[in-house]
């Protein structure tokens, strides 16, 4: 039987400012975090804590494209309740505010319920913006973001990524170079304020909106590149060509924010011309490795982050999980 009883919180500093208690899974592709997520659920379900799953993945926000961001589908999470999964179309605009936005409801509703919220996924700009919220970003300047997104189109995201190299370095081994949206902000704040989002990102003194168990899982490399390859033959196998061929004839361009995505970009030039089937797979696979490394790179810099070995996670992770719950 689920209890239902007060919220996970804890009361900190002199104003008594109440924390709602989460539990965050990340890490690089292909470590086993959704399963995991599912697994560590179903325990705290058997000890009376209604968990659920709230998904900081940037690629399963989007509908209709389920084998190339490994979704599990509904059958496959055990009576667990996730969200943050299907809810955009590909063209539609998703950001980081409107992830802390309506994961925070989420979490809001879930601790109100006497539950807990498992927060998982590997976008970690997104579950950082979650804890700390945002900056003060400048407004928007509409005529320099013309000007960069004219310079992607024209000469390719790349461009703009060497560009963000040079002035940035640390955001740009954080950001994607096909991530045009995020490279133009990354250009645009620095020009529009004169510091780098990374300087930013270090003058935010702010206190954590949460009080998060923060998991990393991490394999070897070696088990982890044999990981993603092993995968990426896996998604081509399950119809992921399939897959793109029917966004296009959805109407999801190449050109889209969301086509940008690994797997999605390469079969697209594959199927405009650009690319053999051998070739694309060959740098779906290598940009899959680079962004995993990314991912690493990010989450080495976060604070707080418990590390943990994939493929033994579930005792550690479960001894410390009953810790920080009380149980």
């Amino acid at each position: 039987m689920l209890i239902t009883g007060k919220p996970f919180s804890r009361s900190c500093g002199s104003e008594q400012m109440s924390q709602e208690k989460i539990i965050i899974l990340s890490g690089p592709t292909a470590t086993g975090k959704s399963r995991l997520a599912i697994e560590l659920a179903l325990n705290l379900r058997a000890r009376g804590i209604p968990a659920e799953i709230i998904s900081a993945d940037s690629a399963q926000i989007y509908r209709h494209m389920d084998i190339g961001t490994d979704k599990l589908k509904p059958d496959q999470w055990q009576g667990i309740p996730h969200h943050l999964i299907d809810v955009a179309n590909p063209d539609d605009h998703f950001d980081a505010e409107i992830f802390r936005k309506m994961a925070g409801q989420e979490i809001a509703r879930i601790n109100q319920s006497g539950g807990i919220a498992i927060l998982v996924g590997g976008t970690g700009f997104w579950i950082h913006t979650l804890i700390y919220g945002l900056f003060r970003s400048p407004p928007r300047n509409e005529e320099l973001r013309a000007d960069l997104k004219k310079a992607a189109r024209e000469k390719g995201s790349e461009y703009l990524h060497k560009k963000l190299m040079k002035i940035d370095p640390e955001s740009a081994q954080r950001i994607h170079p096909n991530d045009i949206f995020r490279l133009v902000r990354a250009l645009e704040v620095h020009q529009l304020t004169g510091k780098t989002l990374s300087e930013h990102f270090k003058e935010q003194t702010r206190e954590p909106l949460y009080n998060a168990l923060y998991f990393a899982l991490n394999l070897p490399r070696e088990i982890l590149y044999q990981r993603i390859n092993k995968r990426v033959d896996e998604m081509l196998a399950k119809g992921l060509l399939d897959e793109v061929k029917n966004l296009r004839q959805m109407g999801y361009g190449p050109e889209l924010a969301s086509q940008k995505i690994i797997g999605y970009k390469e079969l697209h030039e594959h199927l405009d011309g650009k690319k053999d089937l051998p070739s694309a797979v060959h740098e779906i696979k290598k940009e899959t490795r680079h962004y995993a490394r990314r991912q690493l790179i990010w989450l080495r810099k976060e604070k707080d982050v418990v590390w943990v070995d994939a493929s033994k996670a579930m005792d550690n992770i479960m001894e410390r999980v009953k810790g920080f719950l009380e149980l």
